[in-house]
């Protein structure tokens, strides 16, 4: 539970998950007070730029400068412990839906965005957890005319739907739009799995009117004329029986007075005072009810039920009838035509097939294109998928630590796993090793200009695709859901280090130069609107997508090795569920209405419904967690079980034989060899589940 600890009457507040205020910093090991663990936690409250209060998660501990395991808010700083963001993804012209319609990503203002819940189908404006713009040259470009237009970075995270015998798409997966393109271009006629097109709107919001009221409205909108007298009137003019008929039902539910009158050439006119101040359609707070009864109501007056088509010459009310399409559970496809006149007619069309893919005869020509303007663009949601529009063509799609792996196999005998293991060790490089070849990563050719990672990008290129040493680990387990996982502890090396040692140096002679009133050297801080701050955060950010693309490259090195043992299984990153997440960074979010920079050390974010990985030590459990976004934590959680003595008193304390027996008595294979392996023991870390 949430407890504040505040012994000294402090200006910030310290909010930790603890079972035990009282003995918050003793070592039951020493037998002593961690003094220094609580004078870490002390200073981050005596930093000017702390924002609200410390959060402390259960796991928390010793670190440098910082308590591992802590969320610090700042206010216009950013402090070098590693700042982070996901990938951006899509080009400046995909446009993301805001409560008040469709907008170019290229050109977000602070906007709400759609995301969509993987599990519930449905869409709901949130505010994005960061905006990323990153420098890109090249994207792979999806384009039918079926009703795909996509515009994805390599590594972008697609959501598909899998082919099956059945045709029924039912199973999701996400899948890196560099591997879609191999496997497009291996299949005769091209990639199988479908596009989501589709959502169900889910708002608080509402229309102050009856179901009658907002039939009548779209009647007016479409086929009515809107006097500019006065008193505002609608008239309207029929010849054909159906709409007459309609126009006399909606206006008699509706209890709308009016008059009606057959003109010389038969047309009916009716007249009567307009609900409505602008005859358009163009109703964004309305509730997924209100949203059915226009895409109901709409084909009776401008569409056409045996086309499922809405036609109009105003791009408002275009966009509009397509969110309306969409909202409700249809593929709603926005196509303009230039008229004879020279003006643009809208047609939408309202399909049922909300799943659409790119293979068949002739085979979609997938191209690599260059950017217009030299950047990708993307958010970070809580659900990690997003509601996206490119030129006129609607699509459900990912959004941009450890990272985890459910495989579909269900047991694997102690002898298999012994040569799995060694495998693994042949193709991954562990410790301080490195592969003896440079190692291909796309995004080597947009490393930024800076002298730090031009420095070290050599080294670098030796790096990807290792684990590392301390707690960076590969583990296959079995999950309570009855599968096998993979899960990857490993970070972004030693060129992570580099770039973040750099700008803390950096830091300190700043803060020296300003004479800054800081409490320990290590709290070193740069302004976000120094040209410091700005420079570290582009390199920090490409360590962190490099740190990503690591941990990629290790997957698919484990799932290669099982692949060999299980041929029919079909062990891919891209055709199996799982879970990449950060820790140690920071990033802008907006907590308690205000936009701060929130710095996670040893932590990861969890916000509602976003997935998380929380790893115990060895021979503990590992758990796939759901965030439920409390605010007293900035919306974190822990990201491990947490060290509870130090790697030194680990080795000194910790009888190694009884180390080795509680993880044989298992069952775990370990590496678990001699003195110096104490240090990442299971008794050197808290028990995960009081964690929990």
């Amino acid at each position: 539970m949430m407890k504040i600890y505040n012994p000294y009457n402090i200006r910030i507040p310290i909010k930790v998950w603890t079972d035990n205020i009282d003995n918050l910093f003793f070592d039951k090991d020493t037998g002593k007070e961690n003094l220094e663990l609580e004078d870490q936690i002390i200073n981050l409250t005596k930093l000017p730029f702390t924002f609200k209060h410390i959060a402390l998660m259960p796991d928390f501990h010793l670190g440098y400068g910082m308590p591992i395991g802590g969320v610090l808010a700042t206010k216009g700083v950013v402090i070098p412990n590693a700042v982070g963001s996901d990938i951006g993804c899509l080009d400046k012209d995909t446009e993301f839906l805001s409560p008040n319609g469709w907008i170019k990503i290229s050109e977000y203002n602070n906007e709400k965005v759609m995301q969509f819940d993987i599990k519930t189908n449905k869409g709901i404006f949130v505010q994005p957890i960061q905006y990323i713009k990153e420098k890109c040259d090249k994207f792979i470009y999806i384009n039918t005319k079926y009703g795909i237009n996509q515009m994805l970075s390599f590594d972008h995270r697609c959501l598909v739907y899998k082919y099956n015998k059945n045709y029924k798409f039912e199973e999701y997966e996400t899948i890196l739009a560099k591997d879609l393109l191999v496997k497009h271009t291996k299949l005769k006629n091209g990639f199988r799995h479908r596009f989501l097109t589709s959502f169900n709107l889910e708002t608080s919001k509402s229309l102050s009117y009856t179901e009658e009221q907002l039939r009548v409205i779209v009647m007016c909108c479409g086929d009515g004329n809107l006097t500019k007298n006065k008193i505002p009137h609608i008239v309207l003019h029929f010849k054909k029986e159906k709409k007459i008929n309609r126009a006399k039902k909606l206006l008699k539910n509706a209890n709308i007075e009016y008059t009606f009158h057959i003109q010389k050439n038969n047309n009916a006119t009716f007249r009567f005072k307009s609900p409505i101040q602008k005859k358009i359609l163009s109703f964004w707070d309305a509730s997924y009810e209100q949203l059915r009864i226009i895409q109901n109501e709409v084909f009776y007056w401008d569409g056409s039920f045996k086309e499922n088509c809405f036609y109009t010459r105003k791009k408002e009310e275009a966009d509009f009838i397509q969110y309306v399409f969409s909202a409700t559970g249809f593929r709603g496809v926005l196509r303009k035509d230039i008229h004879r006149d020279g003006k643009i007619d809208y047609r939408i069309f309202c399909h049922k097939n909300i799943k659409v893919g790119i293979n068949g005869t002739p085979k979609t020509n997938i191209k690599i294109v260059k950017s217009k303007d030299g950047y990708k663009y993307c958010f970070t949601v809580p659900s990690s998928y997003l509601v996206l529009r490119r030129n006129g063509n609607v699509f459900i799609t990912g959004n941009c630590g450890m990272i985890a792996m459910r495989t579909l196999i269900h047991d694997i005998n102690k002898e298999t796993l012994i040569k799995i293991k060694t495998d693994i060790k042949k193709y991954i490089p562990t410790g301080e090793k490195h592969h003896n070849k440079s190692q291909g990563w796309i995004k080597w050719y947009d490393a930024p200009d800076i002298l730090i990672i031009q420095q070290e990008l050599a080294s670098a290129k030796h790096q990807l695709g290792t684990l590392g040493a301390g707690n960076h680990f590969i583990e296959i387990q079995k999950g309570d859901d009855g599968f096998i996982w993979i899960m990857i502890h490993s970070g972004s090396r030693n060129f992570g280090y580099k770039i973040a040692q750099h700008y803390h140096k950096v830091a300190k002679k700043l803060c020296e130069k300003w004479y800054s009133n800081i409490p320990n050297k290590d709290l070193s801080f740069l302004p976000i609107s120094t040209p410091e701050a700005k420079e570290y955060i582009e390199a920090m950010n490409y360590a962190l997508a490099f740190a990503k693309e690591s941990r990629f490259q290790m997957m698919r090195a484990v799932c290669d090795v099982l692949s060999g043992y299980f041929p029919k299984m079909n062990i891919d990153i891209s055709n199996n569920h799982f879970f990449d997440v950060h820790h140690n960074y920071a990033q802008w979010e907006n907590h308690f209405g205000q936009n701060v920079i929130v710095h996670r050390k040893g932590a990861t974010s969890a916000r509602i419904g976003q997935i998380g990985i929380i790893p115990g030590s060895q021979g503990s459990k590992s758990y796939i967690v759901e965030g439920l976004g409390n605010p007293q934590s900035f919306m974190s959680c822990s990201h491990g079980a947490g060290r509870k003595m130090s790697r030194n008193d680990a080795k000194k304390n910790l009888n190694l034989e009884e180390e080795i027996k509680k993880l044989d008595d298992q069952g775990i294979l370990h590496t678990i060899r001699g003195k110096d392996d104490l240090d990442e023991a299971d008794g050197s870390y808290k028990d995960i589940n009081v964690v929990m």
